[in-house]
C-alpha cells in the first residue's frame, strides 16, 4: 500500500513534522521514508539511467505516493541530485584515511580508494558519467556530480595555494574543475571499455599527478615529481602495477 503522507521539503520541515505527528507518524518515520526514497532512486539510476528514470517508478519502488516525491523534492532533477549527494556523503563517512589531511599522501590515498570503489560499482559509475556528460542535463544534477570529485581534491589545492606553491598562472578554482573533468573523462573511458580494469587505478593517479606537476612549483612540485618517478613502488599501487605487468605477460 502506498504511503499517502505529503512530506514537505526542507523549507517546510517544521510543518511536515507537525502533519506527521497529527497523522500518527513520528519524525524518525519521515526521515526513514526520505532515506528509502533516495536509496531507491540511487539504485534505479544505476539500473535504468537518468533518461528512463520516472517519478512513477520511483514512487512504486519506494512505496510512496508520487505527490509525496514532488512535495519533498519538487522535481526529478532535485530528487536525482539529492540521491547522488546522499550516497556519496554516506560512502565518505565510512572511509577512514590514515594520512594527514590536505597533503600529497592524503590525496594519493583518496584517489586509490575511490578508484578501487568505482571498480566495484561499474554500472553506477557508468550511469553517473553518462549523466554528467549529457549536453542537456540539468545544472543542479551536474553540479551534484561535479562536487563529488571536487570536494575530494579541493582541500589540497587550497592548501597549496595558501603556501604559494601553485604556478602564478593557476587559479585554484579553475584547477579544481580541470581535475574533475580529467577524472570524469577517465572514469567514462573506463566504463566504456577503453581503459582495462587493471590499468584504471594507476591511470587515474598518474594522470592526476601529471596535471598537478604542471600546476605547481617549488617543494610541492618536487614532491609530486618524485612521487611520479617512484609510483610503481608506492604501497597502495604496487599490486596494481603488478596486475598491469601480468596482463602484458
Amino acid at each position: 500500500m502506498l504511503d499517502q503522507d505529503d512530506t514537505a521539503g526542507p523549507e517546510g520541515q517544521e510543518a511536515a513534522a507537525g502533519n506527521a505527528r497529527s497523522a500518527g507518524y513520528s519524525s524518525p518515520s519521515i526521515v526513514a521514508r526520505r532515506h528509502r526514497i533516495l536509496d531507491e532512486t540511487r539504485r534505479m539510476i544505476g539500473e535504468v539511467g537518468l533518461t528512463n528514470l520516472s517519478m512513477d517508478d520511483v514512487a512504486k519502488r519506494a512505496n510512496v505516493a508520487k505527490r509525496t516525491l514532488y512535495n519533498a523534492f519538487q522535481s526529478k532533477e532535485h530528487l536525482v541530485a539529492s540521491a547522488i549527494s546522499k550516497y556519496m556523503e554516506a560512502y565518505e563517512r565510512k572511509i577512514h584515511y590514515s594520512k594527514e589531511d590536505a597533503t600529497l599522501d592524503w590525496m594519493l590515498e583518496r584517489l586509490v580508494i575511490v578508484a578501487r570503489r568505482n571498480l566495484e560499482i561499474r554500472n553506477y559509475t557508468r550511469a553517473l558519467m553518462n549523466i554528467y556528460h549529457l549536453a542537456e542535463v540539468d545544472p543542479e544534477i551536474r553540479q551534484a556530480i561535479h562536487d563529488i570529485a571536487a570536494h575530494s581534491h579541493e582541500p589540497w589545492i587550497r592548501r597549496l595555494a595558501a603556501k604559494r606553491q601553485l604556478q602564478p598562472w593557476v587559479d585554484p578554482d579553475d584547477l579544481t574543475s580541470m581535475l574533475v573533468r580529467y577524472r570524469y573523462a577517465t572514469a567514462h573511458a573506463w566504463t566504456e571499455g577503453e581503459i582495462p580494469d587493471e590499468n584504471m587505478v594507476v591511470e587515474v593517479v598518474r594522470g592526476f599527478l601529471t596535471v598537478m606537476a604542471g600546476a605547481t612549483r617549488g617543494a610541492a612540485r618536487k614532491e609530486i615529481v618524485d612521487a611520479l618517478n617512484t609510483l610503481d613502488q608506492h604501497p597502495l599501487l604496487k599490486e596494481h602495477f603488478a596486475g598491469m605487468r601480468k596482463k602484458k605477460g
